[in-house]
């Protein structure tokens, strides 16, 4: 996951980008699209994914009342390639207020231990704003197009970088190895941007899963405010189970886990 605008873009939009910010985006963001690779190849360098595959439905909260569900699932498409999917809806009340919805999708392989997206894509739409974000990683070519609307940019694709989406996955696969990095580098619209982590020791929650012990990780822009926390459970795999956006000490948005399929 985990990268992941104000209330008239759409409450919703926040939530996603919490996913990736890492951003659950879950920035977030979620992920499309499909690169395939030639079968020789997948299968002579293929890791399995570092994480089971699930599906993980989430309650979304805006000034403690709940505004809509956010749905994240992650699937083995081959040996060694993976998917992930995010989407983000408002519930009855909200659409009363605003209407849209955050569609992600990413696809990507698993090298040596290494996640490495291919293809990402994000669809927003709301009354407001309609957008979409397309990422195109050539890790042969060490070139990352990138596409928001119709701005294009074409950046210097070095080994780490990744999409909202695969961000979450990165950072669950750390906390299994006991690695997790102090700083990820994150490809979104038509920048990468350097995002610092901190880990902020285990707490036991209360969620619809039952009492659950989670590493508390949270997830900063060097410069900014706005400060995204995570909730990784160690019996669940370090599956995000809360997630939550401050900015100068106000909560803006939270995600509360309310579901799990393997």
């Amino acid at each position: 996951m985990i990268g992941y605008g104000p209330c008239n873009r759409l409450p919703a939009s926040e939530s996603a980008r919490m996913f990736l910010p890492m951003t659950l985006s879950l920035r977030t963001a979620v992920l499309v699209a499909s690169l395939l690779l030639g079968c020789s190849v997948a299968q002579a360098d293929a890791d399995p994914l570092p994480v089971s595959p699930f599906r993980a439905r989430f309650e979304v909260y805006g000034s403690g009342i709940p505004i809509g569900e956010a749905v994240m699932t992650l699937a083995a498409t081959g040996p060694g390639t993976y998917q992930m999917r995010s989407e983000v809806r408002p519930n009855a009340l909200a659409t009363l207020l605003v209407s849209g919805q955050i569609d992600e999708q990413v696809r990507g392989e698993i090298r040596a231990e290494v996640i490495r997206p291919t293809h990402y894509e994000r669809r927003m739409e709301t009354s407001k704003k309609k957008q979409t974000v397309q990422l195109q990683f050539d890790w042969a070519a060490n070139r990352l197009e990138a596409r928001d609307n119709e701005a294009h940019a074409s950046l210097p694709l070095t080994p780490g970088v990744l999409d909202p989406l695969s961000l979450n996955l990165r950072v669950m696969a750390d906390l299994r190895r006991g690695h997790l990095a102090d700083q990820y580098s994150l490809a979104d619209e038509t920048e990468i941007k350097s995002y610092q982590i901190n880990n902020e020791g285990e707490e036991t929650l209360d969620t619809s899963l039952g009492k659950l012990r989670a590493v508390r990780i949270s997830q900063s822009k060097p410069g900014k405010t706005r400060i995204t926390r995570f909730w990784f459970a160690p019996d669940l795999q370090y599956l995000p189970v809360r997630i939550a956006q401050h900015k100068d000490g106000k909560e803006l948005l939270r995600m509360e886990i309310r579901a799990l399929d393997r």
